[in-house]
């Protein structure tokens, strides 16, 4: 489904806490399964020895195709990622269906296209011990507790994203 311009611009701004100092991250993986939507995002957790339980990624960064070195060390870290393709600007029916399973499970989830809106999917699917994790470019990485008020606003958006 193609999410609409006006919902766009809103997702700009964090739906969580934007982190620049990763200590509270690190101690918010002790109690908490870690779900990374971003490559960047991903490298940065397992650089700080943080392992994803789930990761989501699409080899680039910004449009641009990750350093060889950079795809390396998530194939090294994510042996077999699951595949879905996801277009620029939408979120796919088939990620939004399978969210739930893709956390029960785990591992990684390689994108055939942009990750971006995923994240929507999976704070949809999060359960109460889920943070959702994922980049802002230039300011650093923002954390989102998925709670009733925010899936009900992210179910808002996605009838618009259906009615448009």
């Amino acid at each position: 489904m193609r999410i609409p311009e006006q919902v766009r611009k809103e997702l700009k701004k964090p739906l969580g806490t934007l982190h620049s100092d990763f200590s509270k991250i690190r101690e918010l993986s002790r109690t908490h399964r870690i779900v990374s939507v971003g490559d960047v995002c991903t490298l940065g957790l397992l650089a700080m020895g943080i392992r994803p339980h789930l990761a989501v990624f699409d080899h680039l960064f910004m449009r641009r195709r990750l350093k060889p070195g950079m795809i390396r060390i998530l194939e090294l870290h994510f042996k077999a990622p699951k595949k879905y393709k996801n277009m620029p600007g939408t979120l796919s029916e088939a990620i939004l269906s399978k969210a739930p399973g893709m956390l029960d499970e785990g591992g990684a989830v390689l994108i055939d296209g942009e990750e971006d809106l995923t994240a929507l999917a999976f704070i949809l699917a999060a359960g109460k011990n889920d943070i959702i994790i994922y980049g802002q470019p230039d300011e650093g990485m923002v954390v989102v507790k998925p709670d009733k008020k925010l899936k009900d606003k992210i179910e808002g958006w996605l009838k618009l994203s259906k009615k448009s």
